[in-house]
């Protein structure tokens, strides 16, 4: 008995720190991160599924990128989803292991703008728009930094389109399956009127962040997704349900 009962107080005090529900700020990203869709978006089933297989109920809090990023790090959210890499946000949460997505982004402009993407020198002449709080790569930031590119910043991706066709800006730059999302809400002849470059901005992995004050479901939550994406046919399905936007 005082070997066992040791153990057995260990156990139940690493379980009754887990809540039975959890707070996880996030943005706007469609199809992945939607308010508007029942399900929130195809990343956030996974997210909940994830903390399922744990009996975790998972609240979503949508609100401005850069907002979501700041009030994710404070005690009453257990981290942020998601975020491409970036060496502050190593320092400010903890990365989990896998990412849930692989998105290739590409640079959107009016079809009557005369303009081909080979590198970000060719848009040097243009007006780029970017968005507040997501994260782009150092080489491009570099680029815009040392090329003297214009660039201004919008707070809500939904706002970009309407950005682009109402001349506020020249290009802007987004995840293809956003893009599209945003693009099909648009009347037809709009929608007709934003075209994407052949060649991808670029290509970057998305992740959920576990705040510093939550490492308890960092394990937890690296264990869940390995074993979902272990699960062909989850696998499947949750590519179905990313894409199914685009076919209903």
């Amino acid at each position: 008995m005082k070997v066992v009962w040791p153990l057995v107080l260990l156990c139940c005090a690493s379980t009754s720190a887990l809540e039975a529900q959890v707070n996880i700020t996030t943005g706007q990203w469609p199809p992945y991160l939607d308010q508007t869709k029942q399900d929130q978006g195809c990343v956030a089933v996974v997210i909940r599924d994830v903390f399922a297989l744990s009996d975790i109920k998972v609240r979503f809090l949508f609100m401005p990128w850069e907002r979501a990023y700041q009030e994710g790090m404070k005690a009453a959210y257990i981290g942020s989803a998601y975020w491409y890499y970036s060496e502050q946000r190593s320092k400010d949460y903890i990365y989990t292991q896998y990412p849930l997505t692989e998105e290739t982004a590409r640079f959107y402009h009016h079809r009557d703008l005369a303009f081909t993407y080979t590198s970000y020198a060719d848009l040097k002449p243009f007006r780029l728009l970017l968005n507040q709080g997501l994260t782009y790569p150092p080489s491009m930031l570099e680029a815009i930094e040392t090329l003297e590119i214009k660039t201004s910043y919008a707070t809500y991706t939904s706002k970009n389109v309407a950005l682009i066709l109402r001349n506020r800006a020249d290009i802007m730059v987004m995840d293809e399956k956003s893009a599209k999302s945003y693009q099909q809400e648009l009347p037809a002849q709009e929608a007709q009127l934003l075209v994407a470059q052949a060649v991808p901005a670029f290509i970057q992995k998305g992740y959920l962040l576990i705040n510093k004050h939550h490492s308890e479901y960092v394990e937890l939550y690296n264990e869940g997704l390995k074993k979902l994406w272990g699960d062909e046919d989850y696998v499947a399905q949750y590519r179905a349900r990313c894409s199914r936007v685009f076919t209903d």
